[in-house]
């Protein structure tokens, strides 16, 4: 059982995008390969969503921001002991999807400020923060940091990436690997789930608190080398649930995926990536998706076959089978057709009745890769 999604414009970079041929494209596991599991010089947040819904908490009823982003730093190793109480910048950027001015092209606004956070040797910073209404702590329980600790600015798109970096007080990226992080997501009422941050450490022959060797225009060079970061792959898989929007239990399931191959608040291309997904049977439906620098799809809306009943059940037997795989092909530049990052999250929403909008509760599940890294430049618009 194969199906076949791939607009004929889109046929032959598509064919780079399977991933049995993106195996072939680059050698596998070379050096210079981020760890996301360690504190890093560089963190992603692959979903930010900006509003608010009504929660609940032991103080009583209040409203709480879709997102919270939590930032943490620690000492890095190469630093140990570090002073206690020493003060680390860091610079944001909400990274918005692509505003369509053309059939390959578009302009992913953004918008940048910088938040001050402390480490030392006995001591760990922390701040929070909101997208969505830049207030702080207003409206949360009395005493509590729910909506954020610290006041920025709000993003300008309801929903996107948020990407930030360690700078000194000239506002030049640093190497400091200490920078933990994760998000708070509530979809609706007293739901929460909630993802870490991906960590992209700096090539470690760069001293603690050194500035970084920056490319063209200022950018942020993702390639392993002398001065530059590591690197993030341009492949996903992970598991999913079948929409289920006809019989018990009811559920649905969304992909967001990020590229960093940007030029914030410039012109970028349409990024393409092929997808894979498998049902209990080992049965292979493929199918694609453009995005303009963020996005995000329902798989149903994806493919209409997508679902527990077309795909996720064996109907010789009746048997019903909601989980599968889902395994992208090498992320790829739409115009160029040069291989680019890809970096994403899978969510699965449930709920008593079909529909994203009877959801109650939520979780999320945090990709995994192919270990062969791919080389960037992030340009942030300063």
């Amino acid at each position: 059982m194969k199906f076949m999604i791939k607009p004929a414009l889109l046929m032959p970079l598509l064919a780079l995008a399977s991933p049995a041929f993106a195996q072939s494209l680059l050698p596998t596991n070379p050096p210079g390969l981020a760890d996301p599991s360690q504190p890093g010089s560089v963190l992603v947040y692959p979903k930010f969503v900006t509003g608010t819904v009504p929660a609940q908490s032991d103080a009583g009823a209040f409203v709480a921001a879709k997102t919270l982003i939590e930032l943490g730093a620690v000492c890095p190793a190469d630093l140990a002991p570090c002073p206690d109480n020493s003060i680390l910048r860091v610079h944001f950027h909400w990274v918005c999807p692509g505003v369509q001015i053309g059939q390959q092209t578009s302009v992913c606004s953004e918008n940048d400020f910088n938040v001050v956070i402390t480490y030392g040797a006995s001591s760990a910073g922390k701040v929070t923060f909101n997208p969505g209404n830049g207030t702080g702590t207003i409206g949360n329980p009395v005493g509590t940091d729910y909506n954020g600790s610290t006041i920025v600015p709000i993003a300008p798109c309801p929903r996107g990436y948020l990407i930030g970096y360690a700078v000194n007080n000239l506002d030049r990226p640093i190497r400091f690997d200490g920078l933990i992080g994760d998000a708070v997501q509530r979809s609706f009422g007293p739901d929460l789930q909630s993802y870490s941050a991906i960590a992209i450490q700096a090539r470690p022959d760069i001293a603690e608190l050194s500035p970084m060797t920056l490319g063209s225009s200022g950018s942020l060079v993702f390639d392993g080398l002398p001065g530059h970061y590591q690197m993030v792959t341009g492949q996903i898989h992970g598991d999913v649930a079948f929409d289920s929007d006809t019989t018990a239990p009811f559920h649905n399931a969304a992909i967001a995926l990020l590229t960093l191959d940007v030029k914030s608040g410039l012109q970028n291309d349409t990024t393409v990536v092929g997808l894979d997904f498998y049902n209990f049977n080992e049965a292979q439906l493929s199918t694609s998706f453009t995005f303009d620098c963020w996005g995000q799809f329902e798989l149903s809306a994806l493919d209409p076959n997508l679902t527990v009943e077309l795909f996720g059940s064996q109907t010789l037997t009746g048997a019903r089978h909601d989980k599968g795989l889902v395994v992208s092909g090498q992320a790829i530049d739409a115009v160029t057709g040069a291989p680019v990052t890809l970096l994403g999250i899978i969510q699965v929403n449930e709920g008593p009745a079909p529909g994203v909008a009877a959801s109650t509760t939520s979780y999320t599940i945090r990709p995994g890769n192919n270990s062969i890294p791919i080389p960037t430049s992030f340009f942030p618009l300063f």
